[in-house]
């Protein structure tokens, strides 16, 4: 039986946040900085933890960095980093912009995974994908590699056209992001 690629964990952390209008990474929302919550987060279910960043933002000493080769391109651009870190292994992606993500749907993730697919994703009850917090397995590398040289940045569009496994997230209400600083306010007050 063929060995299972080990999974790691990667904090897409280097967005221009131009909705935000401030950097997402450095947003609190659990009393640290949002990286480092995500961060956490993964380490649960990872065997380890990169924090993808873009070459302008603040440096942060003693984590694992894998620095955004390719300028504004998105989280394709980040995980295309990534895979030019380590191309043998899984790679479980999350936005930073996903404070209410709890570990008990990384593990639903974990633990449903399935490595004979391109990818293991979340779908909504309303049919939507969440590319963000999905896990990437090295099979899907290759076409990942030839949309990204094509500029079809849409991770969202290769996995609409991928074999993936689809799974129904254990707590729907988790899967948002917060973009604008009226959705970080509102956060904070409730």
């Amino acid at each position: 039986m063929k060995q299972l690629p080990p999974l790691w964990g990667l904090v897409l952390a280097g967005g221009q946040s131009s909705r935000m209008g401030q950097d997402k990474a450095w947003l609190s929302y659990h009393d640290m900085p949002q990286w480092q919550y995500v961060q956490k987060l993964l380490q649960k279910v990872c065997e380890r933890v990169y924090l993808s960043m873009n070459p302008s933002q603040p440096s942060v000493s003693g984590e694992l960095v894998i620095t955004d080769q390719y300028a504004e391109q998105g989280p394709m651009g980040g995980l295309m980093s990534a895979i030019g870190t380590n191309s043998e292994v899984a790679w479980l992606v999350m936005a930073v912009d996903m404070p209410v993500v709890t570990e008990e749907t990384l593990r639903f993730l974990s633990t449903h995974r399935n490595p004979a697919c391109a990818a293991t994703v979340y779908r909504t009850s309303d049919n939507q994908i969440e590319p963000l917090l999905a896990i990437y397995e090295p099979s899907s590398f290759s076409s990942i590699h030839t949309l990204f040289e094509k500029k079809a940045l849409s991770l969202q569009k290769f996995l609409g056209t991928s074999d993936v496994t689809f799974l129904s997230p254990p707590k729907p209400s988790e899967l948002i992001s917060i973009d604008t600083p009226e959705a970080y306010r509102y956060w904070n007050k409730h």
